[in-house]
């Protein structure tokens, strides 16, 4: 459905930009092929009439395919769902602030080989540089595959019906035809977004089977900055046509430090990668020898008991914990997903994030919220992937 503002201006049309119940159905298939069409349904919750429809399409499309038949229960016997992983492959690019990821992906999510870029120099030179490294990898290892589209992640807001990037703080980025550069380099249909919206997406293609009926998902993307991704009643949230994704943006401290965006205090200045790497420098600011530059090395030295690393984490998991209370008071999630490098702390950050979180308005009786860390460890690059194939699809 159309939704438009007062001026009658087309704002987002939600059929043209994710179909959730497809993408959970495709990923029930994946992980559970063969399956049927019954037991689709037993699992998802959704009506036979649906399930029928969106098999018919994606068999048409060649995206699945019906295989041999299964014992009957006393009616008619079922007919197994598989899908088709070689039927086409797409690519999944995710435009990071330090580094850049290209994937090449089967139909069954898989990802069958990856490349890392610094990400530097002129936006445009470094986009058409980048195609041209990714068309020789094509024609060296795939030329003999259909591709069916790109799937591209980015930090920052999206105009979703151009494909460009309308500004990206973190990148300094702005005005930025992604989706054109790249078209006309690589001639392939590309689709371009918000890489916390990535990510949300992500775990709908990913995430674990149990959750397959959540209809209220948050996630917090915690990179060099700090994005949300929101699914509500099992539809990506993309707001305005600039899209969803701002709440790293949101003010914790009135006094705090300068962001990207320009004001004080925000989000991502207290509980991002940049946040708790810089918060980390602080701490080592009288102790000699190189600075640690990757949260990984903060992890790692946190796990063995490095008391200054153990302070910075522990910092920005109250910082993320106080976030995300604010955010599930309003939202009411069923599920908040952290998601990032950082996520593999999750045995030190998991317990204060969910301790914060906690308030007597928050009754688990009433409203319970489970929190989690993320199910891939780069989820705007699996994201992508799932960007991509909802478009072919």
């Amino acid at each position: 459905m159309k939704r438009t503002d007062t001026g009658g201006l087309k704002i987002v049309d939600i059929n043209h930009i994710r179909n959730i119940n497809q993408t959970v159905l495709l990923h029930l298939i994946r992980e559970r092929q063969p399956i049927s069409r019954a037991k689709i349904a037993s699992v998802t919750g959704l009506r036979p009439g649906t399930i029928s429809t969106i098999v018919n399409r994606l068999i048409k499309k060649g995206v699945i395919y019906e295989g041999a038949e299964g014992p009957s229960s006393g009616g008619r016997k079922p007919t197994y769902l598989y899908i088709n992983g070689d039927n086409a492959y797409v690519l999944a690019i995710d435009l990071g602030v330090r580094e850049t990821v290209y994937a090449v992906s089967d139909f069954n999510g898989r990802i069958l080989g990856q490349k890392a870029t610094v990400t530097k120099g002129d936006p445009r030179e470094f986009l058409e540089h980048l195609a041209d490294e990714i068309e020789t990898t094509i024609k060296k290892h795939y030329s003999r595959f259909k591709f069916a589209g790109i799937g591209v992640s980015v930090p920052g807001l999206i105009k979703r019906e151009t494909g460009e990037v309308a500004v990206s703080p973190n990148l300094g980025w702005s005005d930025l035809p992604v989706k054109a550069i790249l078209e006309s380099k690589l001639k392939l249909p590309v689709f371009v977004e918000n890489d916390a919206n990535a990510a949300a997406f992500s775990e709908l293609w990913y995430g674990p089977l149990e959750e397959i009926r959540v209809k209220t998902l948050l996630y917090i993307l915690v990179v060099d900055g700090l994005g949300t991704g929101l699914i509500i009643n099992g539809e990506l949230h993309v707001g305005s046509r600039i899209g969803m994704g701002g709440f790293g943006h949101m003010c914790l401290e009135r006094n705090g430090e300068l962001c990207s965006c320009g004001r004080k205090g925000c989000w991502e200045t207290l509980a991002s990668e940049s946040a708790t790497i810089a918060r980390y420098h602080r701490l080592m600011s009288n102790k000699n020898g190189s600075m640690t530059t990757s949260i990984s090395e903060i992890i790692t030295k946190a796990n063995k008991g490095d008391e200054k690393a153990l302070a910075a984490l522990t910092a920005t998991a109250e910082y993320l914990g106080e976030g995300i209370a604010s955010l599930a008071h309003g939202l009411s999630p069923e599920t908040v997903v952290v998601g990032g490098d950082i996520a593999t702390a999750w045995n030190l950050i998991g317990p204060i994030i969910t301790e914060k979180v906690k308030s007597r308005y928050i009754v688990p009786e009433v409203a319970r919220i489970d929190i989690r860390p993320g199910s891939v460890q780069r989820p705007s690059l699996f994201g992508a992937i799932p960007v991509a194939l909802q478009h072919f699809f």
